[in-house]
């Protein structure tokens, strides 16, 4: 039989271990859910993009800026670039933006895929478009750093001309939502 002798001084010097545990699990981040939504309006720019002379093939959204309140970030921008093919009346669209308001920033992508589309109201120009889809959430800023989630979005243009050459500048309209989460 072994027996071991502990001095008590080294029982209170244990004593810290687990309050430096329990300081570790109060830093383990939280994240919370929020619903957001956003509104907005502003300008979109196409070139059209083609054989010169001809009807464009591809169409591609060269700036897109916006305002409108947005959950938690107030009044707040919407910036994207993009493209589309231009083959037929509904196309698939792809493209990268943000959200920007109060200090902060959310950092979206939309991938080309079946879900994210713009579709021509008439097969010649002028007509009007609607555009529909959904947004991953590649990252954030400000209070919404880490963020995750997928945000669907619509909205409306008109287009004046598919003339490959061209560029012109139109009014849009926009709503963006979906549940976020953001870890904190």
């Amino acid at each position: 039989m072994f027996a071991l002798a502990v001095p008590s001084e080294a029982l209170v010097g244990r004593a810290i271990a687990p309050a430096a545990h329990a300081s570790v699990a109060s830093h383990v981040a939280k994240s919370k859910k929020i619903s957001f939504h956003g509104s907005y309006k502003g300008t979109i720019t196409l070139l059209m993009v083609g054989p010169s002379g001809s009807t464009a093939t591809t169409v591609t959204v060269t700036a897109l800026h916006g305002t409108g309140p947005g959950t938690d970030l107030g009044t707040s921008t919407v910036t994207a670039t993009g493209s589309a093919a231009a083959s037929s009346q509904c196309d698939e669209l792809s493209g990268t933006g943000s959200l920007t308001g109060a200090g902060s920033k959310l950092l979206l992508k939309v991938a080309t895929s079946s879900s994210s589309e713009g579709c021509a109201a008439g097969t010649s120009t002028p007509t009007s478009v609607t555009i529909k889809g959904v947004a991953k959430v590649t990252g954030g800023v400000g209070k919404f750093k880490g963020a995750t989630g997928t945000l669907s979005f619509k909205g409306s243009f008109n287009v004046g001309s598919n003339t490959s050459g061209s560029t012109e500048t139109d009014s849009f309209t926009a709503t963006v939502s979906g549940p976020l989460t953001i870890k904190g």
